[in-house]
């Protein structure tokens, strides 16, 4: 599921991949813009996984998350984003975005480290 997401992303092909009663979850922590509540809008999930996850600058990748595939987004070797999904074959029904620069602070650390 995480192959096809990265390629949506990559296409910006995203909003026929999302399930019609898809949920997108953000963490900004506070510090980065994001919504406060479960995004539950197919078209406004994918405006807001292209805005954060495919901008010009975006280097993506397929990596391990707690045992989980996930799309972490890079800029100049530092993560600005964890995007994972959850669904059925054919669609992505749950998506968690985390954008907080305090969790994000780990994931750049196992790079220098």
């Amino acid at each position: 599921m995480i192959d096809q997401l990265l390629t949506a992303l990559r296409s910006g092909q995203v909003e026929p991949l999302l399930a019609p009663d898809a949920v997108l979850v953000c963490d900004g922590g506070g510090h980065v813009a994001a919504p406060l509540h479960p995004v539950r809008d197919a078209a406004e999930i994918a405006r807001l996984l292209t805005l954060h996850c495919t901008a010009p600058w975006a280097d993506l990748s397929v990596e391990d998350a707690n045992s989980n595939q996930a799309i972490v987004v890079r800029r100049a070797g530092l993560t600005q984003a964890v995007l994972c999904a959850d669904g059925t074959d054919l669609r992505v029904t749950h998506l968690w975005l985390i954008l907080n620069p305090a969790k994000l602070a780990t994931w750049n650390q196992q790079l220098q480290g």
